[in-house]
């Protein structure tokens, strides 16, 4: 049967071009976004951002989907992204702001089926994350 995870993954609006260059190399990561997706969340916390959560996914990076994923995470967290139009209007500092860290524009959150593994990445969309509460 092999190891589960559930996993959410939420792509900014700022990443989104690199998401869909990798959305377009890979038909595996494709179909796992668009068609096999448990839940699927259009413009989630804004306009243009997406949501992707997946239940009880073999999360293998030999998958060749999985792996395409995870290089577009790879990527956030070394690159750079311009700003949008709509954060220069709201940027009022003296040195405007023209980039921001890719890092901060995206969240994946994994739980497997042991109870200390988990990960984390990305620094955006702080409200999607692990939350550990005692159920009786």
């Amino acid at each position: 049967m092999g190891y589960r995870s559930e996993v959410v993954l939420v792509v900014g609006k700022e990443v989104m071009p690199q998401f869909m260059v990798t959305m377009a190399k890979s038909a595996e990561a494709r179909a796992m976004c668009f068609a096999e997706h448990d839940k699927m969340i259009k413009d989630y916390d804004g306009e243009g951002n997406m949501l992707f959560a997946w239940d009880c996914i073999k999360w293998y990076d030999s998958y060749e989907g999985v792996r395409a994923i995870e290089d577009f995470i790879d990527w956030c967290q070394c690159e750079q992204v311009p700003v949008s139009d709509e954060q220069k209007a709201q940027d009022k500092s003296p040195t405007p702001v023209t980039h921001v860290d890719a890092d901060e524009c995206f969240r994946f959150v994994r739980i497997g089926e042991e109870l200390d593994d988990t990960e984390s990445r990305g620094c955006g969309f702080w409200d999607v994350g692990v939350r550990r509460v005692i159920e009786y």
